[in-house]
């Protein structure tokens, strides 16, 4: 079962476009219950770094488009063995999935996607299909009404990217 079937109630659904905007709450504030949430789920979470990520898949259906919208809460911390963790949300953050641990050693893949600015991880925990997902760098996805947390984690973008291709990426 693939992750994306696990968190299944935990996502939205747009057709034939974006859906209309719906903005709450500042960045500032997102970013902290953000961190609040990771650090209720997460054993130790404060020593781990916190952003919001998401991926959306788009399929066609006759003549329309779905998109689809998944969040994610992604904490990441390096070690003798790096580890990013992995939470399953919704865009307003009311439901909350189970962490997912994927420490480097017992991924199978990693990989960061240059041109698309996404992740990709394979893990037995996650699935059998990768996890894609890109770190969400503008608050404006949220308030333009894709079903994507309004937050901005631009400044925290590069420092991830860095963790990620020199310490995780396999």
């Amino acid at each position: 079962m693939g992750l994306f079937n696990k968190f299944k109630g935990l996502v939205g659904d747009a057709i034939g476009g974006i859906a209309g905007a719906q903005s709450s709450g500042n960045t500032e504030g997102k970013k902290e219950k953000i961190r609040n949430i990771f650090n209720a789920k997460v054993e130790d979470g404060g020593s781990y770094n916190v952003l919001a990520g998401m991926n959306m898949v788009t399929t066609k259906k006759l003549t329309k488009e779905i998109r689809t919208y998944y969040n994610y809460i992604v904490g990441y911390k390096d070690g003798d063995d790096p580890e990013i963790v992995i939470i399953s949300t919704t865009n307003d953050l009311a439901s909350v999935g189970e962490p997912v641990f994927c420490k480097k050693s017992e991924c199978e893949k990693a990989e960061y996607h240059q041109n698309t600015g996404s992740f990709s991880i394979s893990h037995p925990e996650l699935g059998d299909a990768p996890l894609d997902f890109a770190i969400i760098a503008s608050a404006a996805w949220g308030r333009l009404g894709a079903l994507i947390i309004p937050v901005s984690y631009v400044d925290e973008f590069t420092p991830f990217t860095e963790f990620f291709q020199n310490r995780f990426a396999k």
